[in-house]
């Protein structure tokens, strides 16, 4: 069994913990590898799984020699008894009651329980209601914006790139213009000044590349919806709409544009 420092470190209500060295085990009487519960004359802190298992063995303080079928309770008792062990796949929770299960996780922001560390070094204080004073018990907190989007880029994407979610998405549409005609530029102008006003949010893509690069670049940037203009859907006053994530593609009117994609509701 492994111990969780930072467990340990407040079950001792202390800031810092270190190795003991083998020079100092030996001055205790005991031996490095092998020191025991038993006879030693210190403070002593164990994990709450001691009540847990019985004829178990720990060592001797001697070299080589161990101590077997103990027995918690019986053979010995520690001061602080406490959950101080590094919680594993398989282990059971602290009731006994349920397993522990490893998974992954996303770390986007942290909370510092802080104590008085700082407030004791920087002689802050306050009056309590007793009249007394006190340091200050001190926390802090954050969400890093970087680290937000990533966790987002890393849960939401396919082998083409990022799908964004709408909620958080930098932009609701990507407008791509096809082509080089004067009729398909303007309507897409109009259509990007249209929406604009709107306060939709557009990145509009009028770049003299191929179809195929166009729409890679969409899908690695990955903004919700995907309006694609170009001669052969303005034939029917039309629009080329598909959903990121989505494998169809619609033609809608460029006059039910906004009902389509429910803008302004």
């Amino acid at each position: 069994m492994d111990i969780n420092e930072v467990k340990l470190g407040h079950a001792l209500n202390c800031y810092n913990l270190e190795m003991a060295t083998e020079e100092e085990i030996k001055k205790l009487g005991s031996c490095l590898g092998f020191v025991s519960p038993l006879k030693l004359k210190l403070k002593k802190a164990g994990d709450i799984s001691l009540k847990t298992v019985k004829n178990f063995y720990t060592g001797a303080d001697e070299l080589r020699k161990d101590s077997l079928n103990l027995n918690y309770g019986r053979d010995f008792e520690v001061d602080i008894l406490a959950d101080i062990a590094l919680a594993k796949d398989g282990y059971l929770s602290e009731d006994g009651k349920l397993i522990l299960h490893e998974k992954k996780g996303i770390e986007v922001g942290n909370i510092f329980q802080l104590g008085e560390h700082y407030s004791s070094r920087m002689n802050a204080t306050f009056t309590d209601k007793d009249g007394k004073e006190k340091f200050y018990y001190m926390g802090c907190y954050g969400i890093g914006v970087g680290r937000t989007m990533a966790a987002i880029v890393e849960k939401y994407n396919d082998k083409n790139g990022i799908i964004w979610p709408e909620a958080v998405a930098p932009y609701q549409i990507h407008l791509i213009k096809l082509g080089n005609s004067e009729e398909v530029a303007k309507k897409a102008e109009a259509l990007y000044n249209e929406l604009s006003g709107k306060n939709v949010e557009i990145l509009y893509d009028n770049r003299s590349l191929s179809a195929g690069a166009k729409f890679a670049d969409a899908d690695l940037i990955g903004i919700p919806y995907r309006i694609v203009i170009s001669e052969k859907t303005i034939a029917s006053d039309s629009v080329e709409v598909k959903k990121r994530g989505e494998e169809k593609a619609e033609m809608v009117k460029i006059g039910d544009v906004e009902k389509k994609l429910e803008i302004g509701n």
